[in-house]
C-alpha cells in the first residue's frame, strides 16, 4: 500500500525555481532565486534565464500604486485615494476630493506590485515575469499544473498513495495539498495524472 503524508509544505515552497517557457525561443528556461537575500531574510530576487538562448530579463515587471489618506485643502474633509497601477513611481500625483470635487497635487505613498499583463490564454503563468509555466496540460478542462521536478515529485507522491494522511491542523489547511483541484484528488483520475507526471519527469 503505497502511503502518503502531508510534509505541511504550501505552494511557495516549490518556486525556489519554476521552469517558463522562454519568449524568445520558446525553449524551456528558469525563473529562480538568486542567493543574495535582503535583510529580513523573506525578500529575495528573482531571475530569468535562458541556457538554450541565453537571452535574460533583468528584473521583474513592477508597477507602482500612490495611495493615501489627507484631508482636503478645501473643504477639509477627509478622504482616502488610490491610483490606478503606473508605469513609473511617481513625485507627486494628482487627485480629486470625492466631496467637493477640488483637485490638488499630493505626496502620495507608493506600493510596488508585479505588472499584470491582463493575458487570458487560460495558461498558468509565474508571478514575477508573467511567463507560461512549462509543466501545464488540460486535463477534461481542468489545467494541470507544476512548477518544477521537486514539485512534480510530490505530487506523483500524492496522487499515486492509497492512503493519505494529513497532520492535525486546528483548521489551517493553507498546506498545496489541502488546495488541491478536486479533479487532482479524483481516484477516477489517478491514472491519467500519472502518466502526465511521468511524461514530465522524462
Amino acid at each position: 500500500m503505497e502511503r502518503f503524508q502531508d510534509e505541511n509544505k504550501i505552494l511557495w515552497s516549490f518556486s525556489n525555481e519554476i521552469l517558463v517557457k522562454c519568449p524568445k525561443c520558446e525553449s524551456k528556461a528558469s525563473v529562480k532565486q538568486e542567493l543574495e537575500k535582503c535583510e529580513c531574510g523573506r525578500c529575495h530576487n528573482m531571475v530569468f534565464e535562458c541556457k538554450n538562448c541565453f537571452y535574460k530579463l533583468e528584473e521583474p515587471i513592477y508597477q507602482y500604486i500612490a495611495y493615501g489618506k489627507v484631508y482636503c485643502n478645501n473643504c477639509f474633509e477627509k478622504f482616502e485615494y488610490e491610483s490606478q497601477p503606473l508605469k513609473q513611481e511617481p513625485e507627486k500625483y494628482k487627485t480629486k476630493c470625492p466631496h467637493c470635487k477640488f483637485q490638488e497635487e499630493l505626496e502620495p505613498k507608493i506600493k510596488v506590485v508585479f505588472r499584470n499583463l491582463q493575458i487570458f490564454d487560460g495558461l498558468r503563468r509565474d508571478q514575477w515575469y508573467n511567463l507560461p509555466i512549462w509543466f501545464q496540460k488540460d486535463v477534461n478542462g481542468n489545467l494541470f499544473w507544476a512548477y518544477n521536478l521537486e514539485h512534480i515529485e510530490y505530487l506523483e507522491r500524492y496522487i499515486k498513495a492509497d492512503l493519505r494522511e494529513r497532520p492535525f491542523t486546528n483548521g489551517f489547511n493553507m498546506t498545496m495539498v489541502a488546495r488541491l483541484p478536486q479533479f487532482v484528488k479524483a481516484a477516477k483520475n489517478r491514472e491519467k495524472l500519472l502518466k502526465i507526471l511521468k511524461k514530465w519527469k522524462e
